[in-house]
């Protein structure tokens, strides 16, 4: 785990793509703050420490793609968009609802952000989501799958969800269990908040009238020391299939701790925890007994996957990857994760037109039909429109075995039928 908090204590907690001299509002302008001529400042916070700070990688792949970006000439035939080099300035929040609030404060009010941008996790947003929207900042493509950036877009119209929400993927376990698993006495781990509980509500509703197949739950703060205690109580209520609704730290956890309890039950671990990364870590605490055939789900390429070794898009990120972070571990999903996303911001960028505003970055993002992503699995379209804000909904089912996951079965609309 130690090769995970990679300086993470050196990194201040400011990155930023271009001079930070550029960040002035030119005077007299009637510009949105956070753009002139030549640049266009993108921003947001991240668990750079604390209990998530495995999800550290997502903000250098950002940059790492935004740094491409600026580098080569796009469809416009400029470096950037439209000429503008993009600014990416992100903070430590160390997964603090409370800092995060108050950064954003700070990258509103005085870094004048254009936008705010990709900020991680569900319960840092939820109160970051008032702020910006009673200021009217675009809050977009933040990193956390809650079903409230979709439900709520008429009441938070300045939030943009982006990847596939909790509540659609714990359908689809449901859902499949229901199909290839009769009889399932199902026990659930879950972090005790609004992530863990929306994969929960996802779970009962693809169950459907089968909900009583649940025959124990336990949920579990992020701070808690360890969730052992929650792990022995599931064991014993006789359970043969265990639903992990985690964030990475726990999840690893959670198969050392199955491990030491020698309970062996079909393993659904959500996506977020899915990646190269945390599954050796978690065979490396457990052992491959305890790890091999987990199911999750993913709609992005697999950086570890040899399937992909000749695909366009990954020579495209492993470029990317070589150039602008070297030293950094490739098979690593969360770097490919912050540069699917930066590739949707870029494009939405376009979209919003040669002179963007806050108001036509929104509206493009309210009115996406993206039908390829490089770093997205095909036929995975990024799309919105009208009373449907969930902009990726697609997903497929994965099989962990021997160090790789494996897709299995067709891409499932997550919100569909």
């Amino acid at each position: 785990m130690r090769k995970r908090l990679f300086l993470l204590g050196a990194m201040a907690a400011i990155v930023a793509v271009a001079a930070p001299s550029a960040l002035a509002r030119p005077s007299g302008s009637t510009a949105d703050p956070g753009i002139t001529a030549k640049t266009i400042l993108l921003a947001g916070t991240f668990p750079l420490s604390g209990p998530a700070s495995s999800y550290a990688p997502i903000p250098f792949g950002i940059k790492a793609y935004f740094s491409y970006v600026n580098a080569r000439r796009g469809q416009d035939g400029k470096r950037g968009v439209y000429g503008r080099q993009i600014i990416w300035k992100f903070l430590d929040d160390a997964y603090n609802p409370a800092n995060s609030v108050q950064l954003h404060r700070q990258l509103v009010e005085q870094d004048k952000a254009f936008a705010i941008f990709a900020t991680l996790g569900t319960e840092p947003n939820i109160p970051v989501r008032e702020y910006l929207n009673q200021a009217k900042v675009p809050h977009m493509y933040i990193s956390t799958g809650a079903s409230t950036w979709g439900t709520e877009f008429n009441r938070y119209p300045y939030t943009v969800g982006w990847q596939p929400d909790y509540q659609a993927e714990g359908a689809i376990y449901g859902k499949h269990i229901n199909a290839n698993q009769k009889g399932a006495k199902i026990a659930i781990l879950f972090q005790n908040d609004d992530y863990g509980r929306d994969y929960v509500a996802g779970l009962d509703n693809g169950l459907g009238a089968n909900k009583a197949a649940v025959v124990a739950r336990q949920g579990f703060e992020i701070t808690a020391a360890s969730v052992a205690s929650q792990l022995a109580t599931l064991k014993a209520s006789g359970a043969d299939t265990l639903m992990i609704f985690a964030t990475p730290g726990k999840t690893i956890q959670t198969y050392a701790i199955l491990a030491r309890l020698a309970w062996k039950p079909q393993i659904y671990v959500n996506s977020v925890s899915a990646t190269d990364t945390f599954m050796t870590l978690a065979v490396a605490n457990a052992g491959a007994d305890f790890v091999n055939g987990s199911i999750s789900t993913s709609y992005l390429k697999d950086p570890a996957n040899p399937k992909w070794a000749n695909d366009a898009g990954m020579k495209l990120y492993k470029k990317i990857m070589a150039k602008y972070l070297p030293d950094r571990k490739v098979n690593d999903g969360l770097y490919l994760y912050g540069m699917a996303k930066a590739y949707t911001m870029v494009a939405t960028l376009y979209s919003a037109g040669r002179n963007p505003t806050r108001a036509s970055l929104l509206k493009a993002s309210r009115n996406l039909n993206f039908k390829t992503n490089p770093f997205a699995l095909p036929g995975v379209v990024t799309k919105t429109g009208g009373a449907d804000q969930f902009p990726i909904s697609q997903l497929k089912l994965i099989r962990f075995n021997a160090g790789t996951w494996l897709e299995f079965g067709n891409l499932i609309n997550g919100r569909g039928k």
